[in-house]
């Protein structure tokens, strides 16, 4: 009877470390805001430039939608699976797939300078920083 208890004891503490590791990954936090986990993204720095990637497989590039607004970048889109008008199925693994992430940008990004590439399935958006947004070197007299 005791070992019932203990293993119900050690289910609760998993399920509350489970809760407290998703709350310092900053899922529920503002950086990050989705519908789904999808599309899986990296953002990092490189100079001057915020990188994002993102992996959209099975989208062609008139599919994705990118908008960027003050410091976030939104990354929507909807991909449908097409059969043939007269075929059956016998299994259904791939569905139609719709996202839409928004991202929380590190720095004021200069938006008429992005540039966004489509290749192999991944998508490469490069945010070059806002010249206002640069540290601003000051002489001391």
């Amino acid at each position: 009877m005791y070992a019932s208890y203990v293993n119900a004891f050690d289910r609760l503490v998993k399920v509350q470390n489970a809760v407290e590791a998703a709350r310092r990954s900053d899922y529920f936090g503002q950086s990050t805001t989705h519908r789904g986990a999808h599309p899986f993204i990296n953002l990092f720095q490189d100079g001057d430039n915020t990188i994002l990637t993102a992996e959209v497989p099975g989208l062609e590039k008139e599919e994705i939608n990118l908008e960027i607004k003050d410091n976030l970048l939104r990354l929507s889109g909807k991909r449908k699976v097409k059969f043939p008008e007269n075929a059956s199925t016998h299994r259904l693994e791939r569905r139609n797939f719709n996202f839409d992430r928004t991202v929380k940008l590190p720095v004021k990004v200069d938006a008429t300078q992005v540039n966004a590439d489509y290749k192999n399935g991944i998508l490469k958006v490069v945010l070059p920083r806002a010249e206002s947004d640069k540290p601003k070197a000051i002489e001391i007299n």
